[in-house]
Order: structure tokens, then sequence, then C-alpha cells
């Protein structure tokens, strides 16, 4: 793109908007992704620490943390090698050989394809301790969920090695860039479908579904007189607090709303926008604005925002994995967050 912007004109300019001004846009968005990458891979690093640890404590919710893993390291291959090696690449501050491309190229579609898929587990895991608070304990078990997360892993990795098998795609300039073969527009559909479009909009619909319930009875859930929450307060037995434990429970459950809405509000445009573009191809030398140019390069980016984010929202809005003194901060009584399920 910055080499085009400086062979001449690419786009039609407005009164507003000229090419430099574009040019000067693009450049400080990307090294801004350059830089938040770096400052994301501390704090996914982190999060992947504390989930571990909670998974070895057998804290009582060890599913949340097992999904959150691997979500979480779905984020970490984008963050720590795929987002600034094509960054670095992008800038020409590197030119890595053909093979480090291509490891580039797979690894982000792995990323991509597994972290949504985790996010989906996450609101599925939810869903199920609402839906069956009784029986939760018993349907979702640490064992379970990590054989999910495996077999979302496989699956993905089988996915994406099947798309770069049959030739879905042409690798051009040492394979820097990936272009969509014409008679593989399908495969490519289905992939950003299934991969992308349908785990957002499915993590959505569960999660609207869940802020329903939780919104028509969150009046009463201080005094407990809400009779369709007995059975959330019975399924703490062991634990003298039943009310904190399904505040907890609560708290985690609006950690997994926001970063689904921030999801789909991140990848989704994106990957409507070039599945448009894949079925409508812009005809050659059809003139475009350079709103047009900015609106897709922004859309772009805002996939990179996702995976540098996500982290963020974990360790400001759940509990279990803020920072200390942030916890002081929030809360007068920091002993009470020390307490989960």
């Amino acid at each position: 793109m910055m080499e085009l912007v400086d062979e001449g004109p690419v786009c039609i300019e407005s009164t507003f908007l000229t090419i430099r001004l574009m040019e000067n846009y693009l450049k400080s968005f990307e090294y801004f992704l350059l830089v938040s990458c770096f400052f994301s891979t501390f704090l996914q690093i982190y999060v992947l620490v504390k989930a571990v640890k909670y998974i070895r404590r057998a804290t009582g919710d060890e599913c949340l943390h097992v999904f959150l893993l691997s979500m979480t390291m779905g984020d970490l291959l984008l963050t720590s090698f795929c987002y600034p090696i094509e960054q670095l690449r992008e800038q020409e501050i590197i030119k890595p050989p053909q093979w480090i491309n291509v490891v580039q190229h797979f690894l982000t579609w792995l990323g991509l394809s597994a972290s949504s898929a985790s996010l989906i587990l996450l609101n599925a895991d939810k869903l199920m301790y609402f839906k069956f608070p009784l029986r939760y304990a018993n349907m979702v078990t640490s064992a379970k969920g990590i054989s999910l997360a495996v077999f979302v892993w496989f699956g993905c990795g089988v996915f994406v090695s099947l798309c770069w098998w049959l030739e879905c795609f042409t690798c051009e300039e040492d394979c820097r860039q990936l272009m969509i073969l014409p008679n593989k527009v399908v495969m490519y559909i289905v992939f950003t479908v299934s991969a992308c479009i349908a785990p957002s909009l499915t993590s959505l619909g569960v999660a609207i579904y869940i802020l329903n319930v939780v919104t028509s009875h969150r009046s009463k859930l201080s005094d407990g007189k809400d009779k369709k929450l007995v059975p959330f307060q019975q399924s703490f037995p062991e634990n003298g607090n039943s009310s904190h434990a399904l505040a907890t429970r609560l708290r985690t459950f609006y950690f997994i709303f926001m970063t689904t809405i921030f999801t789909v509000g991140t990848l989704l445009p994106y990957r409507i926008y070039n599945i448009q573009r894949q079925l409508t191809p812009r005809e050659q030398g059809e003139e475009i604005s350079c709103g047009s140019i900015i609106f897709s390069w922004t859309c772009l980016y805002f996939v990179s925002l996702n995976a540098i984010l996500n982290p963020i929202i974990t360790v400001t809005v759940l509990p279990q994995y803020r920072f200390q003194w942030m916890c002081k901060k929030i809360s007068s009584n920091p002993a009470t967050t020390a307490v989960y399920v």
C-alpha cells in the first residue's frame, strides 16, 4: 500500500482527505499496532501463567480458565509473532525469507480460528452454568474442558492445513502476500464463515441470551428472593457465602459478554467486507475514493486490535486476573476479591 502511495495517485482525493493524509494515517496506525503487540504479549503471558495456576489449584471453575487459556494462546501466536512479522515486513524494516512468511500466514489463520472457537467454548460454559446449575459440576469438568480445547486446536489445524493443501491461494513476492485464486473463492468463504463469522455470531447469540437471564433477575440477586435463583445457590453447598459465589460467576459472565461484543465489533466488519469484495471484485481501472481505502484498511487493523486488546479486557474486568494493585484501587476490601469459584 505504501509503495503504491509513493508511486502516484491511487485514489480520488477529497477536500479533507488527501493521499498524503491517508498515508500518514495508515503509517501511524501500523506503528501503533507494532508497539501494542509487544505490550500485549507481556499481558498474555501473565494471563497464561495465572490460568495454569488456577487449573492446577482446581478452584471449581477450571473450564473457564482452560478455555481462556486456549483463547489467549491463539492471541499470543498473533501478537508475539504473526502481527509483528507482518508489520515489520510491510514497513520494510526486515525482509524475512519465504519460509518465515509461510509460517506467519499459516499461524495467523490458525490463531484467529482457534481464538474465535475458544470464545464459543467460554460462552457455552456459562450457558451450561445458567441452564443447568445443579448438574453443572458433573456435566462440565476440567478433563472435558481440556479435551474440548485440544479438539478445537486440532480441528483448526486440520482445516487450515486443508486450505494450504488444496492450494486455495498463491504466494506472491516470497509469500509476502496471499492472493485468493478465483476458482478457490468458495473455500476462502467457507473458512471465513466457519472460523470467524459463525463463531462470533454464535457467541453473540449465547451472550445476549444469558444477559437477558441475568438482567431479569439482577435486582433480586442480593436478597435471594427470586426462587429461580435457588438452584444456583444450591450448586455451591460447600461455600459458606453462596451469594458471593454467584456474584463471582456473574462477574466472569460480564467479562465474557464484553469480550464477545468486542470480538464481533473488530472481526466481523473486515470479514464481511472481504467476502463482498471476493464475490463482486472491482473492475480493473475502476476509480476508488481515498475514504474507501481508509475504511478497508481500518477494518483490517481492527482484526489485529482484537488480539491486542483481549488481555487488557481480561486483566481489568475478570476478577481472578486483575493485578493486586488494581484490586486495591477498585475495592476497599481486597480480601474479598481473592475468593473464587
